[in-house]
């Protein structure tokens, strides 16, 4: 099986790094200091300039993800792709009839959208495959780059054949599949230790006869106004507390100088809550004590929970994995 490459440099548009930088900002993410650690221009929103370098757009990704869990992570990738992203190329696809000919045609189609991507439909026997081919890294991060193709591919699929089209069977080259299990569902047939990732596109979807209408390819307005908000603000000033102990919303308003009532409506006019930033503090600050060497019984009690059953069922809701199997498969730790 061979996916059609580019000698290019890998390179994204910066609009799209842009767009999602807006929606994560939604969620209490510190965006310059995403910035910043990610190796982004700290200008990004005032550059002119049409395409960045992939590395530190994958960064980029790791870093939201590692933020915000895998389960918001899926759902605030999937708002990017289907009202920012993917109403730019469906232009591109008009001329197409079906769905088959669309996806044949993809590899031009993201040459010119992502100079140096790797997409091609490929037939394997009577089954085929839209795969997406990158040089395998060990690290953390590569398995988002791979959630991240799985997730633009189905919402692609959505806005080609107009239906709630979803994922059957998916290979991924990594070999640890937790996120993508956690972010996909049990639902999809997930298979690991392929040389690309690929997803499964039926016959019946392939010659699905392609619909693109006028309004599909309008872009919806801005999702979020960029700014360094108060919630950023918030984040950075309860972070070193809630390693000591579990804030309660009292507490953290008497910390900021504010009556409880003042702070829960300022954080509401941004779209969030104190339990959503307090899940976004506690998610960053077991990743810190993780990464510090400290054990999960330690991190538990040092958060403020009882007992560290308590604090995995916490842990798992909001990220959708295990304190244990996050440790491993997005933090890259033993």
């Amino acid at each position: 099986m061979t996916v059609k490459s580019s000698s290019s440099l890998p390179m994204m548009r910066t609009g799209y790094t842009k767009i999602l930088l807006e929606v994560f900002s939604q969620h209490n993410i510190n965006v310059h200091q995403i910035l910043e650690d990610s190796g982004l221009p700290p200008d990004l929103f005032d550059t002119d300039k049409d395409f960045l370098p992939v590395e530190p757009v994958r960064r980029m990704v790791y870093l939201l993800s590692s933020q915000v869990g895998v389960n918001n992570f899926s759902q605030l990738m999937r708002l990017a792709f289907r009202q920012r992203v993917i109403p730019q190329i469906l232009g591109m696809f008009e001329q197409c009839e079906t769905v088959r000919d669309a996806l044949s045609i993809s590899y031009e189609v993201f040459s010119y959208d992502t100079p140096g991507s790797q997409v091609n439909l490929v037939q394997e026997g009577t089954s085929h495959w839209f795969c997406r081919g990158a040089t395998y890294e060990d690290t953390p991060g590569f398995i988002w780059g791979e959630l991240f193709a799985i997730l633009y591919i189905e919402e692609l699929l959505q806005a080609l054949t107009q239906t709630d089209w979803k994922l059957k069977k998916v290979r991924i080259q990594h070999t640890i599949p937790d996120v993508v299990e956690a972010a996909l569902g049990k639902s999809v047939q997930l298979f690991v230790g392929h040389n690309n990732t690929e997803v499964f596109i039926d016959d019946e979807t392939l010659n699905t006869k392609v619909n693109i209408r006028e309004s599909d390819r309008q872009l919806k307005s801005p999702l979020v106004e960029w700014h360094t908000s108060f919630s950023d603000s918030v984040f950075t000033a309860l972070l070193p507390y809630v390693k000591e102990h579990s804030l309660t919303v009292e507490q953290a308003a008497k910390l900021l100088k504010m009556t409880p009532r003042t702070f829960q409506r300022r954080l509401k006019d941004e779209r969030t809550s104190f339990r959503k930033v307090k899940e976004s503090l506690m998610l960053s600050a077991s990743c810190e004590l993780m990464e510090e060497g400290h054990s999960l019984t330690h991190i538990a009690s040092q958060l403020g929970y009882n007992n560290i059953s308590h604090y995995s069922r916490a842990f798992k809701r909001i990220t959708g994995l295990t304190p244990k199997s996050y440790r491993k498969s997005i933090l890259g730790l033993t």
